[in-house]
């Protein structure tokens, strides 16, 4: 009797060791997945312009947000074919690992379709979201869910997103482009608002989505609902930083990042959101510097607000995917100089802002039924005049913290950064 309870005892005793041993190997050695992985775009993100930012927000001392993140690399961008890319090849790489050809959406060179980080967030039950304060229908937004050869396509962009599997989240502009034929021709003589486009309603409707077109609109949702939400905010894109005083009600980046985490971080599973800053590579495009610190500025708010909800178990990323028009500031401002004092001509009666191409001091109207030229107050010539700034053979900055960001350091690809991603789905 004695022998066997001992022998019981003694059984008791290695298995209480074997479960011990098991769950500290499990604390120390396993992989523990970021709850939430948060990847935020912002074409134009080099060291120079965020130089160039800081010293105009507040001179020499001043600090962005995004430079307490603790890993940072350089990232290079090329192309399948082209050694610059454009917007559609980049943020390809990015979202689907591979290099394709100019022009190209998540299709290789091979014809091949590919797979992109949200489908892969989708097929591990993560909840996933898309904001974007250009069109949802952008290149850089459409890399995630579209595969075509005409990435400008804005119509063929939209009627793949309809088709696709519905995203959880997408708050956006691009009202416009899912408009149906009938429709269209209608807003050519007649500007309705959104809510009366009745045929679109019913078409998104009928697939469960639930369409709203303001902040209000989406607060009267229950964050526990189900059903997949696709915001429009804007017809085109939204307009740039320093035109919203006349859209008081438009909402802005930061605002629709901390809807957005308050709404997937029920998943249960963990949520994958992206946010994509279309208005930084608007402003570069047309030599707009004051206009484009504004809207990093709003990014970097953006950026922090996303560490402030996301919560410690999260991994933000953020990046560029291209650099456009070659911003620079020249001279030597004083070390507490910010603001306008850093634009305009410097103390040597040399433009403090200059870009490689573009427009110059020849700036169009981001409104796109206003275009028009119009001359800059403020100096910014451009070295050879293009209607349209182009891309520059420039790495982008990647900057990151959290769980899985310790591996983003030195020189990095976008397809390796992609696959830095993958690993924490």
């Amino acid at each position: 009797m004695i022998t066997k309870l001992r022998n019981r005892l003694v059984a008791l005793s290695c298995f209480l060791l074997f479960v011990s041993l098991g769950m500290f190997f499990f604390l120390t050695h396993s992989v523990k997945k970021p709850f939430a992985i948060i990847l935020f775009i912002g074409d134009g993100m080099s060291p120079s312009l965020l130089t160039a930012t800081r010293l105009y927000q507040g001179g020499a001392d001043h600090r962005l947000a995004l430079e307490e993140f603790p890993q940072a690399a350089l990232t290079r961008t090329y192309a399948y074919d082209f050694a610059v890319p454009d917007a559609a090849s980049a943020a390809t790489a990015l979202a689907t690992g591979e290099r394709v050809n100019k022009g190209s959406l998540a299709i290789n060179p091979f014809g091949e379709k590919l797979t992109s980080l949200l489908e892969d967030a989708s097929s591990r039950n993560r909840a996933v979201g898309i904001i974007s304060n250009g069109s949802l229908t952008g290149e850089t937004v459409a890399a995630f869910y579209a595969k075509s050869l005409q990435a400008q396509n804005n119509d063929e962009n939209a009627r793949q997103l309809l088709e696709h599997a519905p995203i959880d989240l997408m708050l956006g502009g691009g009202h416009q482009y899912f408009l149906d034929h009938f429709e269209k021709k209608q807003d050519e003589k007649i500007s309705s608002p959104p809510t009366e486009h009745a045929p679109l309603l019913e078409k998104l409707t009928a697939k469960g989505i639930s369409v709203i077109h303001s902040l209000q609109e989406l607060d009267t949702l229950p964050n526990w609902k189900p059903s997949p939400v696709l915001g429009f905010f804007a017809e085109g894109s939204f307009p740039l930083q320093i035109e919203t005083v006349d859209h008081p009600s438009l909402p802005s980046l930061s605002e629709l990042v901390k809807q957005s985490i308050q709404r997937l971080q029920h998943s249960t599973h963990g949520y994958f959101l992206l946010i994509d800053d279309a208005l930084l590579m608007e402003a570069a495009s047309n030599n707009r510097a004051e206009e484009l610190f504004h809207e990093i500025s709003e990014f970097d708010r953006a950026i922090a607000t996303a560490r402030q909800y996301a919560g410690p178990n999260s991994l933000i990323i953020v990046t560029g995917t291209q650099n456009i028009g070659g911003l620079q500031m020249n001279g030597y401002p004083f070390r507490h100089d910010k603001g306008v004092a850093v634009l305009g001509l410097n103390q040597a009666g040399v433009p403090s802002i200059t870009w490689a191409t573009g427009p110059g001091n020849h700036v169009v109207s981001s409104t796109p039924e206003k275009i028009k030229e119009k001359t800059s107050i403020l100096q910014e010539p451009s070295s050879f005049y293009t209607p349209v700034a182009l891309g520059i053979a420039e790495d982008t900055i990647t900057m990151a913290l959290g769980s899985g960001s310790e591996k983003i350091h030195g020189f990095l690809d976008l397809t390796k950064l992609h696959d830095v991603i993958k690993e924490n789905l």
